[in-house]
């Protein structure tokens, strides 16, 4: 075992996945963008690049990086918080690069770098999450321009002289094919606002199950209801749209495992801790959401007990067991009897875990990443 741990990703779960969506059909033709910021390790960005996946960059390094690994700028959509008017941005332009204005500021600026074409980011005024840190849409949400401002979207877009042929919507985090039913309507009562839309990207938070009692999205069930909705809103306006998803989570999350070292075994007059050599530097999930990971000990044991599982950082918050949505919580998990020295491996560690973590926070060696 490392000194700090080590991620394994499984290179034919991420194939399967990306199998699922580049099988789906849409009625008008479908783009699947991996959303990069989930996972941006080299091996897997080359992966899904030869298998003909275009990409979601988050920031201009992110899409630069993406470049550097070979992957085509106009296979990559920007959609960034933060976007500067300066040589990058404009090389990239130059290069094929779609960007996604997430402000009107974005959209003179956009102009400006002499596009000619544009997509808008727009807040639908509604999102969902299995709490208020997986939810990017609605009044709490900073992402994307609100709906309500529809009007001066268009206006701004006449003034930069630029066309919006992109619709960019994201609502967080579902499973329910109800909830992708009302995202993809809300999203069509956009589009249909903006004549010059040819493509409706639908975004990601394509819920995935890391532990037995949650739920997954069933990709073919909400393809099928996108591919419903997008029909009829042809049928209505004359417009065929092309869709666009953005998955992460979803194409790599249990693509990958964490496995860590018992370190220290611990307890109060309440708890008994299971201390690792990975935590909160490795995977800030259940830090930062009360996010349910599944949790092994591998021995040979056969009797159980019931422990708190929590990494090697020096911060209270450093927890692998939170309760259910609720990382001010902790709940007991029962696993095998463990001893210091076990090796403890954490599931569903393919997406948001080495490229989110704590990596600087009291010099805790970072796990070795490996992939079979």
């Amino acid at each position: 075992m490392q000194e700090g741990g080590l991620f394994v990703y499984e290179k034919d779960v991420l194939r399967g996945a990306a199998n699922s969506l580049l099988e789906l059909e849409m009625p008008f033709g479908l783009t699947v963008r991996y959303a990069a910021k989930a996972n941006p390790h080299r091996q897997i960005i080359r992966l899904f690049d030869g298998m003909g996946l275009h990409f979601d960059a988050s920031s201009v390094q992110e899409a630069l990086e993406l470049i550097r690994e070979g992957v085509d700028p106009s296979k990559i959509s920007l959609s960034s918080q933060i976007l500067r008017e300066n040589r990058q941005l404009g090389y990239m332009i130059g290069e094929g690069l779609r960007p996604v204005a997430t402000s009107l500021r974005q959209i003179e600026m956009l102009g400006r770098l002499g596009c000619d074409e544009i997509a808008v980011r727009v807040n639908p005024g509604k999102g969902y999450g299995h709490n208020n840190r997986t939810n990017v849409g609605g009044s709490a949400s900073s992402f994307g321009i609100w709906h309500e401002l529809l009007p001066s979207i268009k206006i701004a877009a006449q003034k930069a002289d630029v066309s919006i042929n992109r619709l960019h919507t994201h609502i967080g985090s579902g499973a329910d094919p109800a909830v992708w039913r009302e995202v993809i309507q809300k999203s069509l009562g956009i589009a249909e606002r903006l004549p010059d839309v040819e493509t409706l990207d639908i975004g990601g938070g394509y819920k995935v199950a890391r532990m037995p009692d949650e739920d997954s999205t069933d990709v073919n069930e909400v393809g099928s209801i996108f591919a419903e909705e997008l029909q009829a809103f042809a049928d209505r306006t004359g417009r065929e749209l092309r869709l666009e998803m953005e998955p992460g989570t979803l194409l790599v999350a249990n693509a990958g495992k964490l496995a860590g070292r018992i370190e220290e075994i611990v307890r109060t007059d309440v708890y008994e801790f299971l201390k690792l050599n990975v935590g909160m530097n490795a995977l800030i999930r259940p830090s930062m959401y009360g996010a349910q990971h599944p949790i092994e000990v591998l021995n040979n044991s056969k009797s159980y007990k019931p422990y708190v599982v929590v990494g090697p950082c020096c911060e209270s918050g450093d927890i692998l067991t939170p309760a259910p949505r609720d990382s001010e919580g902790i709940r007991e998990r029962v696993l095998k009897k463990a001893h210091i020295g076990d090796i403890v491996v954490i599931g569903g560690a393919g997406a948001y875990a080495k490229t989110m973590a704590a990596s600087s926070y009291n010099h805790i060696p970072p796990p070795t990443e490996i992939f079979r």
